[in-house]
């Protein structure tokens, strides 16, 4: 075979996109590869290609994002975007192509690696540690009509499966209208903004959760990563909420409801759990008034943060829809240790690659 391997440019964003949606089914457009990898970091981005004569025969991104880790502000890499031909699986190709994105990415600065999906065996012969199942999806029904609508759409399941989606989830609009009819909210303390006061109000935020929580590692959520990830997603269109009690935030979340079957609670956070109830009754109220079916909030269930979330959400009608995998791996981090720790990994929907979540 006459194998090359090239690092990608927007001039072959048409060959990948295509590339990609010939296997997935998909119908994403050169415009959705380019504010991917081109949108935020465009010169620590990396996409590597491998061609096979004049055909692409694999491929492996990696996302730049900045993480938080103990406070220290550090490059880090979500893959993204690992596919071989169908025609050339089960050789070398798949670990060619990852040996040399770890190369380049060792020498723009990534300090480790990290991700979610079902693999396993591949990611253990990769390097990476594997926390299994640790990503959590929970879901609430808002709307039951809407809700069974999301249910009976889906290609991938038969009548039998179809039906018994929708019987769960009348179930589980009975079970989570009976919860949040019990359940009571004070505003009097809190005022809710649709944009943040001070771009520094997230910083303070997650530095009184670090107080916390010495070893937390999160996404750097400044200006510059909401604005490509949240404000200007050409994939999905978010409404932003932020709780404050008098000049201190206190709880914010991000919600992609463009879809009336199904919404995501991208991002649910908070210091304060009063905050946090006004916050939640506000979100449901409104996607009620928008007949919005499902709404679901994913979230690495091994941190004891995103565990109170849960424990929160299920007060309020949410319950568990599906788990899978989460991947990390230090490259070049002198306290790499904590990498590989799961508690320390605070990680909701926002660290998706944004396509959907």
């Amino acid at each position: 075979m006459d194998l090359k391997m090239v690092e990608a440019t927007e001039e072959m964003a048409d060959q990948l996109v295509s590339f990609h949606n010939s296997h997935f089914k998909d119908n994403r457009r050169p415009e959705h590869w380019i504010w991917e990898y081109k949108g935020c970091y465009p010169d620590l981005a990396i996409f590597t290609v491998m061609t096979e004569r004049d055909r692409i025969a694999g491929t492996q991104g990696l996302l730049p994002i900045y993480l938080r880790a103990a406070g220290e502000r550090i490059l880090s890499g979500k893959p993204e975007n690992s596919l071989v031909a169908r025609d050339l699986r089960g050789g070398d190709i798949y670990n060619s192509i990852y040996v040399s994105v770890k190369s380049v990415a060792r020498e723009r600065g990534y300090q480790c690696l990290w991700g979610y999906g079902p693999l396993y065996k591949a990611s253990l012969a990769a390097g990476y540690t594997v926390h299994k199942d640790a990503m959590c999806s929970l879901g609430a029904v808002i709307s039951p009509a809407s809700a069974v609508s999301d249910a009976l759409k889906s290609k991938k399941h038969g009548l039998k499966t179809k039906i018994a989606g929708v019987a769960g989830r009348l179930l589980l609009w009975i079970y989570g209208a009976g919860l949040r009819a019990s359940t009571t909210s004070s505003n009097s303390d809190y005022v809710l903004k649709s944009e943040l006061s001070s771009q520094t109000d997230l910083d303070d935020l997650y530095r009184r959760l670090r107080r916390r929580f010495p070893d937390m590692i999160h996404i750097d959520l400044d200006e510059r990563y909401l604005k490509w990830r949240i404000h200007t997603n050409p994939f999905c269109t978010y409404k932003t909420y932020f709780v404050y009690r008098g000049a201190q935030l206190e709880a914010y979340s991000f919600v992609n409801s463009q879809e009336t079957t199904r919404a995501f609670l991208t991002d649910f956070t908070f210091d304060d759990v009063g905050a946090a109830k006004f916050l939640l009754s506000t979100m449901i109220d409104d996607l009620k008034a928008q007949s919005t079916g499902v709404l679901i909030f994913i979230g690495n269930a091994e941190n004891v943060l995103i565990q109170n979330t849960f424990k929160l959400l299920r007060r309020w009608g949410f319950a568990h829809f599906s788990s899978t995998n989460f991947h990390t791996q230090n490259i070049q981090l002198e306290s790499g240790e904590m990498i590989s720790r799961p508690e320390n990994w605070y990680m909701t929907g926002t660290g998706s690659e944004g396509s959907d979540v």
